[in-house]
Formats: structure tokens, C-alpha cells, sequence
């Protein structure tokens, strides 16, 4: 093989010499050829090179192997840019031929792969990139979270007051999140005030955690809500929280499980009111038993996978909102 077109492998590193173009195949997100050499200059150990020879000759493990690093490296590339990078190499396949290999090496969809490299991750194998850090949190916002890790109920919950338009009118959803356990607590109204969600705390979240033999310690204020409502009162409501003897927390973060939980479950529920054409009286009611199932699906006392891709969010499927509104 040329020099300009010779690739090895060196751990789950791919090093690319000569001009594969390195960017992300929507523009967006990526990096240049001239960056991708300065991360990887390091790089000198070297485990397998792969040899220039015809397809048909060509190891179908070093072929899976290849096909493993290309999609962990460059998670962002779609099959035709693989199937070029093949091709152009000399590796003839079709695109029937690179899905089947991609069912092989269990990487058959985008998921699959946000999957291995979470899970290479967790298990101390590899250190993400920029890039590969951007694709697990576009597919799993929820990825964003994982320096804030619980180790009980009630040790650190997750307030954020969500803004949204549906049934023609704007509503706000004041949303509290445990982060050992996903349990959720929340209350619709047509107002933003931070009293609401600080009521929410009072009457019915303090009180579940005390009658399971649990104290709240820390509320974790989500930079969203900060931006878009709270500054007025901000003072006012960490004053009273504080005076009950939780911890007030402004990391600056904006959670990626309420983002996942927006666009997994209450799209979805606002969808199917509009469908059922819901009554403005009817919205909490029918919220509320549905959050009732939805916890049902979290075991309080038991840790929750909340970074996880799949996990019991997953496998509770769509709930009908029918049942809840009769």
C-alpha cells in the first residue's frame, strides 16, 4: 500500500495518514485533519497494522476489527462514508455486505455504538474525545450528568421549571428529579414563579421522603431555570429552603435527564392529551396519575442507571393517557 493511503490500528485509536477527510459527516460537529494530528501525535505504540490486500482476502477478524474502530473513532460517520473509506482502500464491499458486518460486530445502529463507547467508558478503557463525548450526549442527553452521582435517595435532587406551549396555551411544568432512584415529582401550572416549585417541596416531596425514612439534603438549581425566571426570586426561595435544612446547589449545569425526560415522556403525554382532547382542568389530574405509574416503574430504595441509553425508562414503553382521563 502507498504511503498515502496506509492506516493502523493501535488499541481503539484509529491513526489515518495521508487524506481521509476527518470531519463529521453533517458539518457541525468534528474536527480538521490538522487538529486530528495534533490529538494523536502521542500515539506510538502500535498493536496490528493492517495489511494491503483484497477483500476477499482480507481477515474477516482484522475486517471486524477495522470496522469496530472506524465507529468508535469517528461515531459520526454514516454508512456511505464508510463504505467510501472502504472502497477507496481497496476493500470492495456493498452496503448490504457493511451491514451485516456491522449485526456482527453488534454496532447495528447509532444506539449500539453510544452503548459500547458508554460502555468502554464506565469501565475505565478509554478516555471519550470531544467528539465521541457530543455523540452520547446527542443521543443521551442524560450522559451530560455523570459527574453528579448519588448514593441514596433524597441526596441530591434536580429542580428546573420546564416551558412549554401545547393544548394553545403556555404552561410550566415545576420538575423535581431524584438522581439515585429517577423518581420525579411535578406540577402544571400557567405561572413560572419559583413559590410553586418551592410549594411542590413543601406539601408533597418532603413529606414522601420522610414517610420512607429519608431526609432531602441537597436541591441541585438547574441553570435553566436560573436564566429564564428565577432571578427575581431567587434570594427569596434558597432563604426558605436553607431554613429547612437543605442544601442550596447552583452548579451551572443544565441537566440532560430533564431534557431527556422533556423529550422521552412529556412530549409524549401532551401529545396524547392534545390527541384526547384533554380539558385544562383535567391536565394536572391525568399528570398526576401518570407520574404515579411512571414511578411505579423505579424502585425507590434500589440505584437507578439514569446515564444508561436503555435502561427501565426504556422498557416502560408509550403509557395511553386514555386510562388516566376516565
Amino acid at each position: 500500500m502507498s504511503d498515502d493511503s496506509t492506516f493502523v490500528l493501535t488499541g481503539l485509536q484509529l491513526v489515518i495518514m495521508g487524506d481521509v477527510e476527518a470531519d463529521a459527516p453533517d458539518g457541525s460537529i468534528g474536527f480538521t485533519r490538522d487538529s486530528y494530528w495534533s490529538e494523536k501525535k502521542q500515539a506510538t505504540i502500535i498493536s496490528e497494522t493492517i495489511p494491503s490486500v483484497a477483500s476477499n482476502n482480507f481477515a474477516s477478524e482484522k475486517l471486524r476489527n477495522l470496522l469496530m474502530t472506524i465507529c468508535l473513532e469517528y461515531p459520526f460517520w454514516n454508512d456511505f462514508r464508510i463504505l467510501g473509506f472502504f472502497n477507496k482502500r481497496g476493500i470492495s464491499m456493498t452496503m448490504k455486505e457493511l451491514r451485516d458486518l456491522r449485526v456482527e460486530c453488534g454496532i447495528e445502529s447509532r444506539e449500539d455504538v453510544c452503548l459500547e463507547l458508554m460502555r468502554l467508558y464506565f469501565n475505565n478503557e478509554i478516555e471519550l474525545d470531544k467528539k465521541q463525548v457530543q455523540f452520547i450526549e446527542r443521543l443521551n442527553p442524560a450522559f451530560r450528568d455523570r459527574d453528579f452521582l448519588a448514593d441514596r435517595p433524597g441526596e441530591l435532587l434536580v429542580y428546573e421549571c420546564v416551558f412549554f406551549r401545547r393544548l394553545n396555551k403556555m404552561f410550566y411544568l415545576h420538575l423535581v428529579f431524584d438522581l439515585f432512584n429517577g423518581y420525579a415529582f411535578g406540577k402544571v401550572s400557567r405561572r413560572c414563579s419559583g413559590e410553586i416549585g418551592l410549594k411542590l417541596l413543601q406539601e408533597k416531596i418532603i413529606p414522601f421522603y420522610r414517610s420512607r425514612g429519608y431526609e432531602i439534603h441537597g436541591i441541585l438549581h438547574s441553570v435553566k431555570s436560573t436564566r429564564d425566571h428565577w432571578e427575581a426570586e431567587e434570594s427569596k426561595i434558597k432563604d426558605s429552603i436553607v431554613a429547612m435544612g437543605i442544601e442550596w446547589l447552583e452548579p451551572k449545569h443544565e441537566f440532560g435527564i430533564i431534557q431527556r425526560f422533556q423529550r422521552d415522556f412529556l412530549d409524549n403525554f401532551f401529545s396524547n392529551a392534545e390527541a384526547l382532547d384533554v380539558s385544562l382542568l383535567m391536565i394536572q389530574p391525568a399528570f398526576d396519575r401518570w407520574m404515579i405509574k411512571y414511578n411505579a416503574s423505579c424502585p425507590f430504595h434500589q440505584r437507578r442507571n439514569l446515564l444508561g441509553y436503555t435502561d427501565e425508562l426504556e422498557s416502560m414503553g408509550r403509557m395511553s393517557l386514555e386510562a388516566k382521563c376516565n
